[in-house]
């Protein structure tokens, strides 16, 4: 089993080696000198990899964290390099619903219910005071002190009913 010290004093090879630690985890060390956790494993009668983050970034404690997690998801008969590209494309998707992109397709939607007029209000508002300060956070990340501060800027304009009406209207995204 591999250690703290063991892993610090490893000095790179002419070619590509393996530090092994327990149940398949092992420190792969390539000519450049990285160290790089993996954890072979097989699913579906099939030899597979599964990259865990480098040295000294992931310890070895949260390496043989991460082995363990993935461990837990084979014996439920799941694959864990498939799991861990679903969780990659869910973060990117979250990323890509950013608030001002919710907000603009609940604007479209909810247009048809309003007159024009109002629906250009309403978009125009947002644009100029939301979009520029929550407008690029994904709608996952958007906590309530970030709302107060969208909220409190209006209000110290003066523009106390904006405020009301904005709390509303961010809410409706949030919740659409």
């Amino acid at each position: 089993m591999l250690n703290d010290a063991k892993i610090r004093a490893v000095k790179p090879r002419d070619k590509a080696f393996k530090l092994t630690d327990s149940n398949r985890l092992y420190l792969l060390v390539p000519p450049s000198g990285s160290k790089l956790w993996k954890w072979s494993y097989v699913y579906d009668g099939k030899q597979k990899t599964l990259a865990l983050g480098s040295y000294p970034l992931i310890s070895l404690v949260q390496a043989r964290t991460l082995r363990d997690e993935a461990r837990s998801q084979l014996a439920e008969g799941r694959d864990p390099s498939v799991i861990r590209k679903l969780k990659i494309e869910a973060n990117l998707e979250a990323g890509r619903n950013t608030f001002e992109r919710v907000a603009r397709k609940w604007h479209e939607n909810a247009r048809s219910q309003w007159a024009r007029i109002h629906a250009d209000d309403v978009i125009r508002i947002l644009e100029r005071d939301v979009f520029p300060i929550i407008g690029a956070l994904p709608l996952t990340d958007l906590t309530p002190p970030k709302v107060l501060e969208v909220l409190k800027i209006v209000e110290d304009r003066g523009a106390v009913e904006t405020a009301k009406r904005l709390r509303q209207r961010i809410s409706a995204v949030r919740h659409a």
